[in-house]
């Protein structure tokens, strides 16, 4: 029990002290007190800030990596989903899913030629299109692999004479 003199020692010191003194030493106290709370606040407001800035950073990256996702699952699930019909009605349901008209667009079979790869069809295709946008171009190419399960033995793409911006492209295709 002799450590319990110690304290009570010092608050009865402590209540002995002159008015002044009291005053200073309370208001020492307070101002302690406040400069803690004070400390206490802005480390929690800091933390806050930091647990702020790693939720914004983990939505931007969220808003930039939902979309590739939603691609990839949406090509899963349309993968192989021409293959069932005939390659010629294949690669044109591609070119119209790609917003290729008919007069930008000429598909033929021909037989004979075909890749080692095609050698149990006989069948290949020769694909021509012209004045594809970039967008066109990469519909094109991805699908007719992805859905239409088709494989490419040749391709050539050359700027379409007099716009740049847009290509020519010549396949021969095979399944």
């Amino acid at each position: 029990m002799s450590w319990l003199n110690g304290p009570w020692r010092l608050v009865a010191r402590l209540t002995h002290l002159a008015a002044p003194a009291q005053r200073r030493l309370w208001r020492g106290l307070i101002l302690s007190w406040a400069l803690l709370l004070l400390g206490l606040w802005a480390a929690l407001s800091a933390l806050t800030r930091v647990e702020e800035k790693a939720a914004e950073e983990a939505g931007q990256a969220y808003v930039s990596v939902a979309p590739l996702a939603a691609e990839v699952m949406d090509l899963r699930q349309r993968r192989g989903q021409l293959e069932g019909l005939p390659p010629l009605s294949a690669a044109e349901q591609v070119a119209r899913d790609a917003g290729i008209g008919p007069d930008r667009l000429r598909i033929q079979l021909t037989a004979g030629n075909a890749p080692a790869g095609a050698a149990e069809s006989g069948q290949t295709l020769s694909l021509h299109a012209q004045a594809l946008t970039l967008r066109e171009l990469v519909e094109v190419l991805r699908d007719l692999k992805v859905e239409a399960g088709l494989t490419t033995a040749s391709a050539h793409m050359v700027p379409t004479p007099g716009n740049d911006n847009r290509m020519d492209l010549d396949m021969i295709l095979f399944r």
